[in-house]
């Protein structure tokens, strides 16, 4: 099972929104992939980064003008946790090179050789099908609410009997009005600004599919040692002492590989969960609300649909570590008293009392348990974001035919 291999087509396809900018991802060999600031991938990183913070800026000055709302906070928020989330994303891809020598040390450890070939055909097919599959949501989302926006003011235009004959420039007026009131209108402009807005949404996709690859490699370490494990404790071994001295070895490296791994992206995924907190509530938040148009609430239940589903993956593929991880204390157990030994005494002893777990950063250990932990404060934050927008039920509303987010005088339909 060679993870760099199976993942190389997610990262190619990350690299188009210019997410986890690595350097050589199309070379078969891991260790010449290379992390280099002068590189189209990371310049192009970093400029969608310096414009995600102008849009930021852009977003809380137009607050400033209309007001703040339950619903449109989102848009200074959306900004700043999306450049977070591209700063730690950055911040990975350059230590990245760093662990990617442990993961070949644990893919040529002898253990992980027996029946390698099946391992990495289903293994590789299933999880780069997940990966894929959640990537594709995440842009299908995007897209629908390009499109769900463009119809929402097409049909404002109808309603209001303005006049235009440039379907592009009038979205682009209407739709970030604030940003051409300091740029010229151009379409060019339009379209690297609906890139970069692409390119920015994605990395809430990015960063929980980079970390379910990642808990997906790790689970599966550990279960090519469990089935070893299980193979041989229903049959007598030879040489027992040897056999559980290289299983043991052998944990201990998955270990290490897993808190390796866990000091880079740890961070990522403290932000992770609180992302995926905040959007379920966002989405549930706009579900209960009255719809205006049909697409809207397409539009809310796929998005509810895309972001619960990629917060469960991510949290389910995390706690399956424990899981496995656990799984040779209740193995080992199994074992007759006559075939145990004295490395098998210590494999046990040690496997049972280190908690083997992916943490986030030490605030908290990803289970089953946190599972309904994070249900239980999706209930509690929706009730708050619902009474928030109880206060604030009339501000932040822009009416119907304003102009306010204009940079320009829209023209009457001629009667």
């Amino acid at each position: 099972m060679n993870f760099h291999l199976t993942i190389r087509p997610v990262l190619f396809v990350f690299q188009l929104f210019g997410q986890f900018p690595l350097q050589g991802i199309l070379r078969t060999d891991p260790l010449r992939w290379r992390f280099r600031w002068c590189s189209v991938q990371t310049v192009l990183c970093v400029l969608l980064e310096h414009v995600g913070l102008f849009l930021c800026y852009i977003e809380y000055d137009r607050l400033m003008v209309i007001g703040v709302n339950a619903d449109n906070l989102i848009g200074p928020l959306f900004y700043l946790d999306v450049m977070i989330i591209m700063v730690l994303l950055l911040k990975v891809a350059h230590q990245w090179p760093s662990v990617v020598a442990k993961f070949q040390q644990v893919e040529a450890l002898e253990t992980m050789q027996y029946d390698a070939q099946r391992h990495r055909r289903q293994g590789g097919r299933r999880i780069r099908t997940v990966a894929l599959l959640l990537t594709f949501a995440g842009f299908a989302e995007h897209m629908l609410s390009i499109g769900k926006t463009l119809y929402a003011k097409v049909d404002e235009a109808r309603v209001c009997h303005w006049n235009y004959t440039n379907l592009p420039e009038y979205y682009g007026l209407r739709t970030y009005g604030f940003f051409f009131h300091r740029v010229p209108y151009n379409f060019p402009t339009l379209i690297v600004l609906e890139y970069a807005n692409t390119a920015l949404t994605m990395a809430w996709t990015v960063q929980d599919v980079l970390i379910i690859m990642i808990s997906d490699a790790i689970t599966g370490y550990f279960e090519r040692i469990n089935e070893r494990i299980q193979f041989y404790s229903t049959v007598q071994v030879v040489a027992k002492e040897k056999f559980w001295c290289d299983i043991r070895s052998h944990y201990v490296v998955v270990c290490e590989l897993l808190e390796q791994v866990m000091a880079i992206v740890s961070p990522l995924l403290v932000v992770s969960c609180g992302t995926n907190l905040y959007l379920i509530c966002y989405q549930l938040f706009h579900i209960v609300e009255e719809q205006k148009y049909l697409v809207y609430t397409i539009f809310a239940y796929f998005s509810l649909l895309c972001v619960i589903t990629r917060a469960f993956l991510t949290m389910h593929y995390c706690a399956a570590v424990h899981e496995v991880a656990r799984k040779p204390v209740q193995m080992c157990r199994r074992i007759p008293s006559h075939s145990w030994c004295s490395e098998l005494q210590r494999f046990y002893d040690s496997t049972r009392k280190n908690s083997i777990v992916i943490s986030a950063m030490g605030l908290f250990n990803i289970t089953k348990r946190t599972m309904l932990t994070m249900l239980g404060a999706v209930i509690t934050y929706e009730l708050v974001m619902l009474h928030f927008a109880k206060t604030t039920e009339k501000q932040g509303i822009i009416k119907e035919c304003s102009e306010t987010e204009f940079s320009y005088e829209p023209k009457m339909e001629s009667s």
